[in-house]
């Protein structure tokens, strides 16, 4: 089973937080920090369709799959981001499948740089 998963982890992913700090007049200076890399599985996630209770939305949906990293447990994960191929991929939901400790399943949606 873990050589499947292995299979399926042929793209490099870059993980990135963002880090806040604010400037002499108060006013934001965040940026966006990298916190590592690390390979993955990217498909699509369906046809831009929206789930029940969901706002429209125009970025495209993204499956991610990666190994289980501490970043990616709790809340603090949906203040993570992902850059992949020149895209940033925002971190919609997390599902940890306790079935599968190997692997992690982050939703995401592409947005502009």
């Amino acid at each position: 089973m873990a050589d499947d998963l292995a299979g399926q982890l042929a793209e490099r992913i870059v993980l990135e937080t963002w880090q806040p700090a604010r400037d002499e007049f108060g006013d934001d200076a965040g940026a966006w920090v990298m916190l590592g890399s690390s390979f993955g599985g990217v498909m699509p996630d369906g046809a831009g369709t929206l789930r029940a209770g969901e706002a429209p939305r125009s970025g495209r949906r993204w499956r991610v799959l990666l190994r289980p990293r501490a970043e990616l447990a709790g809340p603090a994960a949906l203040l993570i981001r992902l850059r992949w191929r020149g895209q940033i991929l925002r971190v919609l939901g997390v599902e940890d499948d306790p079935r599968v400790p190997d692997r992690v399943v982050l939703r995401c949606e592409g947005q502009t740089a």
